[in-house]
């Protein structure tokens, strides 16, 4: 598939914000074309902010997601070698009080910063060394854009996870509830989620529309990437 869009051209039409947040979900080529033309980026952050912040603030007001994010704290620093007292996971679990405040605002101070990296990243990739014509602040409108699906993985998440009572979410693992969850290939298929997959490929629908070359190329570069860290976390936390 060819597209033929030119990032700037001026071709495609204005869209209001509530248009292109739809439009990167049901039809991400069109609303790509009107970012491309006019790389506006703050409103697209705002929602992906206000969503995700959403989500994680009603996930940690409940038990469930309390526990969960403690003993998420827990085995990383044990990853790191540090012996946890008892008396500092009482602490730890005292401050989980407050982190449904804490967490949205982590959110709201880092998602910009991340776009900013992951948008420096693929400028590099695709623009400078690919010989693409776009500019940053286009592949960071891009992103910020793409941020609007991960926001809904959160939302997704949080909506299972407290109907489960455990952790879960759209990730291949669920189709393997045989395997040992602390298996390579457990692990693996738990990195492996259907709204990253998503989100990975609308960005790639996005620098296709900016650099004026076909989607599928791209794809597979962001989703060889993409797997390349999830092997490579899942060997690191299944101990093989």
């Amino acid at each position: 598939m060819t597209e033929t869009l030119s990032a700037g051209s001026g071709a495609a039409p204005p869209q209001g914000l509530l248009t292109r947040v739809i439009g990167v979900i049901f039809s991400p080529r069109e609303a790509f074309a009107a970012v491309a033309a006019r790389p506006t980026w703050l409103g697209a952050v705002a929602i992906a902010v206000l969503i995700s912040g959403a989500a994680q603030f009603f996930l940690l007001s409940t038990d469930v997601g309390k526990e969960l994010a403690l003993d998420q704290q827990v085995s990383t620093m044990e990853a790191f070698g540090i012996t946890i007292s008892d008396e500092a996971y009482a602490t730890m679990e005292e401050g989980m009080e407050n982190a449904r405040y804490t967490g949205p605002i982590f959110t709201i101070i880092f998602t910009p910063l991340i776009l900013l990296i992951s948008a420096g990243i693929l400028h590099v990739m695709f623009g400078l060394v690919g010989g693409g014509n776009g500019t940053y602040k286009q592949v960071y409108a891009v992103s910020a854009h793409s941020a609007i699906i991960s926001s809904l993985q959160l939302v997704f998440t949080t909506l299972v996870t407290i109907a489960a009572g455990r952790a879960a979410g759209a990730n291949l693992a669920v189709f393997t509830p045989t395997l040992e969850d602390t298996t390579f290939v457990y692990k693996l298929l738990s990195y492996i989620d259907v709204f990253y997959v998503w989100s990975t490929f609308v960005t790639a629908v996005g620098l296709a529309v900016l650099y004026k070359r076909r989607t599928g190329p791209i794809a597979m570069v962001l989703l060889g990437i993409y797997l390349a860290f999830a092997v490579l976390i899942a060997f690191a936390r299944s101990g093989s």
